[in-house]
């Protein structure tokens, strides 16, 4: 996953500059990543609140008294089996009324090629911002523009949207699309959105790529193009809205499965030129806005759809089984058995978060699968060392609301003990670890990547990506003739 070593912020306002309150300005509101879920729902980063979804975000943006401009990142459909049964249509159904002024596609909505991508871009209310996308005969897509220029109150803000060319690396039914330079794109469109008139410049992105070090990233962009004012991330993935300066430039990554949107607030001179930034990630609850009832009940009949088509079951468990986020949770020990199982590896490791719903006590279905691991993770083969492998572990007790889920290891530590010293001991199948020898440790490609906040797995010696998604390994975790059983408490113990 693409990381920005910046500021960090759930609700709070971060501040870009020092504009007085008095400039005049505009607001962008971003979504990205909504990954599939379009519903309100409970959500543990916000103390169990309801918030998120289509339905909030239309009541939010009816109380706006400020012009705004709303754009859609893209990744919006690929991780739950709501989005995914429907092959992401279920965007253009909800958000006919829901003022969207232009979107992006990234590589994960490329998943079921482009005769099924094509559809939506044909059929969205809102335009396809494709600023280096074309059809093999040069032409742009029905339902696309190459790029954007409106008038927000009283200024014009320019829009371009670049995709990855990596996102058709391997990709298949990808034969009608071509995907140009991004850098070489940008620059020649940047120029002539100056020349009729943008007062500022905004570029909707889906590069770079943790997998594939060719891949030209936001970053890259920044530094090697002048003039772009913001670039709003997608295709990250990661739950926290994050942004990070390079030169002029700011990138801002909203966040994922729209619990909140993001606004770019543009304050302007006298002279009518763009003077400072302002980013806040402002979190969606339901009693704050409420919700737009034809949406919320579009969005129930959906899922209530997607039920009925996925009522088979793949296995029983013996009782149900709860995650936790800041601790060893029965769940999360039963995943990483099976993580471990499936891997024959010496340990895994999974990070809580993953985990977002229960094991139900009896039949298991797979809608019950898709809720309790909606991401479509990849396990991963990990050669570590001890010593690396000790480190990764203590690093992650720095993680917040992301307790590591693990199997194979016992760990005593001390949570009031300072930051690198709190692991007192470990060990690894009843052998406590030895720093030189090597172990095979199973993950998630999310984890190995950082995107769970637990770094310190980069370090192994070597690593391979099955292509294997973790939810397939707990799908035949459970097609045993066994029912599922809890494991007993006590891998994570606390010593003073």
């Amino acid at each position: 996953m693409k990381r920005f070593a910046c500021f960090l912020c759930l609700v709070s306002f971060w501040v870009i500059g020092c504009a007085p309150k008095e400039l005049p300005s505009v607001n962008i509101f971003v979504t990205a990543d909504i990954e599939g879920v379009f519903w309100s729902r409970t959500e543990p980063r916000h103390g169990n609140e309801v918030t998120g979804g289509l339905a909030v975000l239309k009541t939010f943006l009816d109380k706006q008294t400020t012009p705004f401009l709303l754009l859609e990142g893209g990744n919006w459909f690929a991780q739950t089996p709501e989005g995914t049964l429907s092959q992401g249509n279920y965007f253009n159904e909800l958000t006919a009324t829901i003022a969207y002024a232009g979107r992006l596609f990234t590589e994960k909505d490329l998943m079921y090629g482009w005769g099924s991508l094509s559809h939506i871009l044909k059929d969205s209310p809102a335009p396809f911002i494709l600023s280096n996308v074309t059809l093999t005969n040069g032409n742009l897509p029905a339902g696309a523009k190459s790029w954007l220029l409106t008038k927000v109150g009283d200024y014009k803000i320019g829009v371009i949207g670049l995709v990855s060319p990596q996102a058709l690396k391997g990709r298949q039914r990808l034969g009608g699309l071509k995907i140009a330079d991004p850098i070489k794109t940008a620059e020649p469109l940047i120029a002539q959105l100056r020349e009729r008139g943008a007062q500022a410049i905004v570029v909707m992105s889906a590069l770079g790529s943790a997998e594939d070090k060719q891949a030209v990233t936001e970053r890259e962009l920044a530094e090697e193009v002048s003039g772009i004012d913001v670039i709003i991330s997608a295709g990250v993935g990661g739950e926290n809205a994050e942004t990070t300066r390079v030169g002029k430039t700011w990138i801002i990554y909203p966040g994922s499965r729209l619990d909140s949107v993001g606004r770019v607030q543009l304050s302007f001179n006298k002279n009518n030129e763009l003077a400072d930034i302002q980013f806040e990630d402002v979190v969606l609850y339901r009693r704050d806005f409420d919700e737009d009832a034809s949406i919320a009940q579009a969005a129930e009949q959906l899922r209530q759809t997607t039920r009925n088509q996925m009522v088979r079951s793949v296995g029983k468990s013996e009782q149900e089984m709860v995650g936790r986020l800041d601790g060893e949770s029965a769940l999360g020990s039963w995943a990483a058995d099976c993580l471990r199982t499936w891997a024959k590896a010496d340990a895994a490791v999974l990070n809580a978060s993953s985990l977002r719903g229960v094991l139900p006590k009896g039949t298991v279905t797979q809608y019950d699968l898709y809720n309790l691991y909606p991401y479509s993770d990849n396990v991963t083969y990990l050669t570590i060392k001890g010593a690396a492998l000790l480190q990764a572990l203590e690093e992650g007790l720095s993680v917040p609301d992301n307790f590591a889920q693990i199997s194979g290891l016992r760990i005593r530590y001390n949570p009031d003990a300072p930051t690198g010293k709190r692991i007192t001991a470990v060990r690894v199948n009843g052998t406590p670890i030895a720093p030189w020898v090597t172990y095979r440790v199973a993950v998630t490609d999310y984890m190995l990547s950082g995107g769970a906040g637990h770094d310190g797995f980069i370090d192994s010696l070597e690593f391979k990506n099955t292509q294997v998604e973790m939810r397939t390994v707990l799908r035949l975790c459970l097609a045993g003739k066994k029912a599922a059983t809890a494991p007993q408490p006590g891998r994570w113990s606390i010593s003073k």
